[in-house]
């Protein structure tokens, strides 16, 4: 390797470095305080860099938002269409199919809380926001038509997707339950729905 290529490539990884600890800074600020009350000035302390380094890398929410978004989807690890279809194929039961979603949905809200719930309550504010939890929101629609076996009507459809969203999961967890009581109450209602809608009734 040339001394010019060295040189090269170890200026990307810094700048790799900088840009990982500017978003990772970003994540926990936008977390603790919402996304409206983070300034660059805060990005820039919490990630032990300047102002116009981080305005360099992220010169507005449209580039900054999305990052973050990133990390945390690679975080929280949402159940996606093409691992439900194989979780799904031995799984009989419509119920037992929205319970696999439920409980996935749980683990993945349970691991980005804080920051999935400053998202949903700035989301009106921040476009950014409105798209990064739209792609969530998107897979989780998805996961809630395959896994019926059948077509849904629209309100069934839009109540099964409301208890295995998160804001179901962060009122059961703020209301005082536990993660593990969180997840098996979502359990409970989607079995109870399931059972409501008939969509695991034998064909008269």
């Amino acid at each position: 390797m040339s001394p010019r290529q060295y040189t090269m490539g170890a200026r990307a990884e810094a700048a790799a470095k900088t840009r990982a600890a500017i978003v990772l800074a970003a994540r926990h600020l936008h977390a603790e305080r919402g996304l409206v009350a983070t300034s660059w000035d805060d990005i820039a302390d919490r990630a032990g860099v300047s102002k116009a380094t981080v305005y360099r890398h992220f010169p507005s929410l449209a580039e900054l938002v999305p990052a973050c978004a990133l990390t945390v989807f690679d975080l929280i690890q949402p159940l996606t269409p093409e691992q439900a279809a194989g979780a799904f194929a031995s799984l009989v039961r419509a119920a037992d199919r929205y319970e696999h979603i439920a409980r996935s949905s749980a683990h993945c809200y349970q691991a980005g809380a804080d920051w999935l719930h400053a998202a949903h309550r700035e989301r009106d504010f921040v476009p950014e926001l409105e798209m990064a939890m739209g792609v969530i929101e998107d897979s989780l629609r998805q996961l809630v038509t395959s896994a019926a076996g059948r077509r849904l009507t629209k309100a069934d459809h839009a109540q099964l997707f409301v208890l295995c969203d998160f804001p179901l999961w962060w009122s059961l967890t703020t209301s005082g339950l536990s993660d593990r009581a969180t997840e098996e109450a979502m359990v409970r209602l989607v079995h109870a729905e399931v059972a409501r809608i008939g969509l695991d009734a034998e064909p008269d």
